[in-house]
């Protein structure tokens, strides 16, 4: 910037009586990262919302550079994870489902803006790990379950160890708005630092505005620059808002679950409000990057329109969110950015933006987007992928594709952001293409993909005592009316490179060879093996339950991926009995075992070992005769 030598003389004085802080000081910008959390696309009337306005969100809308393709997860906490860290959720152990702790050898946003020499806090929802292990908290944890006390607490690392100096925060997803109870409705999740405060009242998005503005407020005093990281807990379920967010509903939103959604973003736009007002009373407007995006698409009570789907959706309704990026000092005071960017760019592109050197521990995936917002042209960002349940998608600026086993949707996001059309059959090519590419991330990340027959086919290994389950079937049933035979295990966290594998046999004589298969689940759920995820190394679906290759009375070896259940905890295995006309069952199961892409493996039968079959205590009505023992391998 050109000065004057009078101004310049000026700035010397005002320099040495103290008066004005260096330049190093007051050029660097304050961050602000504020996240919603689960705000669709329609959720807000700047896009179309009609049910309740909201002014602040669309305010800051209007005053910044919004981001019109910002792309994101479609769970909260990958989304969190990889804007945390720049690097794919898959890859820290974080996805695709939610859950997962954040390895302490990442390197986070925070960690950036520390080595900065900024102040940082986080203030809401740390849903990137457990609960710290202190005294006071582990107390409170074994008194809410003196009723199952085998229940094991499983402390996390806490959210002031991912590089915050300050933290006011919860963990998990979603607890109760007003105790902030989580675990079952069992335990209150809130801490300040690694003091645990259960006792503090209050609604839970008011508690975070609270802490988070006070923050802005004390920070901006201090003569150095600060981040701010504010994980909203709105508009997350649970649905619970407040009497007086409840009356500003208008009359004409009559469902019950929309009013309360409706009344929820009410409470976030204020949020966001007390937050611009704070910015704005302190002084620090005009230098304050303030950027806003929500983590996933929207509820189905919410609205992600004009794109089809929603949270939990891999459709844009679940992964193309609202997003902008003001800062007036740079000039980001208006005007849209149409180019594909999302959460994983967010810290390159802000190291960018600050024309500082992003150092990590560990390579990034996300890309510095900094010069095209800054200058215009195109993104630098190439793609997004996604593994979600029975599917793999790839998009670029021009197309999305969805690769299912068996069929493919092509859509053209240029002409077709609703993805009402699948242009698959029509460009082959494309699909093609972004089939390889598909399969390149797929590798480059080691997914045990549960659409891709594992390369393994190890031999079977039986020994010791193997398992016998005889059973007669007297009609023909369908899989959701299947007898479930489960094994107890200890639980455990599906690991992204997992597959199930187990020996099978079915012995000579006149027995059902088919209609049968073995899969993890969790008591309340379906199977993760499905009709339409869950090949095995011969390219078999396990449902209805693929005859066994061997001829009778050989052993078989059977392996299935089951990559995309990361990181969910899974309590149990089972073999499932569902065949398509009646008569008996005799099988034999060994070795059944998860092995992790590191060669490790998780027992769960071996020679009568580890654990315990649990026996239904009510066959349903098609099935009698079921008994289960450990026979001797020699006695075969």
């Amino acid at each position: 910037m050109n000065q004057t030598p009078q101004r310049a003389l000026l700035c010397l004085l005002l320099m040495a009586t103290g008066l004005l802080a260096p330049a190093a000081a007051t050029d660097a910008p304050n961050v602000i990262i504020l996240v919603a959390d689960d705000q669709g696309w329609g959720d807000m009337s700047l896009h179309g919302g009609k049910r309740v306005p909201t002014p602040n969100i669309d305010r800051l809308f209007r005053e910044s550079r919004e981001l019109t393709t910002f792309l994101t997860c479609p769970v909260c906490s990958p989304t969190r994870a990889g804007f945390l860290t720049a690097r794919h959720p898959l890859r820290l152990g974080a996805g695709p489902n939610v859950g997962g702790e954040l390895n302490l050898a990442e390197t986070t946003i925070g960690d950036f803006f520390q080595g900065l020499g900024y102040r940082t806090g986080a203030f809401g929802k740390w849903h990137n790990g457990n609960e710290p292990d202190t005294p006071k908290f582990r107390t409170a944890f074994r008194t809410a379950f003196t009723h199952l006390p085998n229940k094991k607490f499983i402390p996390g690392a806490g959210a002031n160890a991912h590089g915050f100096d300050r933290t006011v925060v919860y963990y998990g997803g979603g607890p109760d708005k007003f105790t902030r109870k989580a675990y079952g409705d069992q335990l209150t999740s809130w801490f300040h630092d690694l003091d645990y405060r259960p006792d503090e009242q209050g609604y839970l998005a008011d508690l975070i505005v609270k802490h988070a503005t006070r923050f802005i407020r004390e920070e901006s005093g201090r003569g150095k620059p600060f981040f701010c990281y504010v994980p909203f807990d709105q508009v997350h379920h649970p649905l619970q808002a407040k009497p007086n967010l409840l009356a500003r509903v208008p009359d004409h939103v009559t469902d019950r679950k929309q009013r309360i959604h409706a009344a929820q973003l009410l409470s976030l736009d204020d949020g966001v409000g007390a937050i611009l007002k704070t910015i704005d009373e302190v002084g620090i407007r005009e230098n304050t990057i303030v950027w806003y995006f929500s983590d996933n698409g929207g509820l189905p009570e919410g609205s992600s329109l004009p794109f089809r789907g929603h949270k939990h959706k891999t459709f844009e309704g679940g992964v193309h969110v609202p997003a902008s990026i003001r800062w007036p000092a740079a000039g980001f005071n208006g005007g849209r950015f149409d180019g594909m960017l999302g959460h994983l760019d967010v810290m390159p592109t802000l190291a960018g933006l600050l024309e500082k050197s992003l150092q990590t521990a560990r390579p990034i995936d996300g890309v510095d987007c900094s010069d095209a917002l800054r200058n215009g042209g195109d993104t630098p960002v190439k793609d997004y992928y996604w593994a979600w349940r029975d599917h793999e998608v790839a998009r670029t600026s021009r197309w999305k594709l969805f690769q299912y086993i068996g069929r493919n949707e092509l859509y053209d996001m240029r002409h077709d952001v609703e993805e009402s059309s699948n242009e698959a059959s029509a460009n082959p090519g494309v699909v093609a293409q972004l089939s390889r590419r598909i399969k390149t991330w797929r590798e480059d990340l080691q997914i045990a993909s549960p659409l891709v027959a594992p390369k393994r086919n190890d031999k079977p290994s039986p020994r010791g005592e193997v398992m016998e389950i005889t059973l007669t079937q007297t009609e023909k049933v369908s899989p959701q009316d299947s007898l479930r035979v489960q094994f107890a295990v200890r639980e455990h966290r599906v690991h992204l490179g997992d597959r199930v594998e187990f020996d099978l046999m079915v012995p000579k004589g006149n027995y059902l060879r088919s209609g049968f298969f073995i899969s993890p689940y969790k008591n309340g759920e379906p199977p993760v093996f499905n009709v339409r995820m869950g090949l095995d190394q011969f390219g078999r679906l396990q449902i209805p339950g693929p005859a066994t290759r061997s001829g009778p009375g050989k052993w078989e070896h059977r392996i299935v991926a089951m990559g995309h259940e990361a990181p969910l905890l899974r309590t149990f295995h089972a073999v499932y009995f569902h065949s398509n006309r009646p008569g008996n069952f005799k099988i034999y199961v060994d070795n059944l075992r998860i092995r992790r892409a590191d060669g490790r493996l998780l027992p769960v039968w071996e020679n009568n070992t580890h654990n315990r079959i649990v026996i239904p205590k009510q066959l349903p009505e098609a099935f009698r005769n079921l008994k289960i023992r450990a026979v001797p391998l020699t006695d075969l």
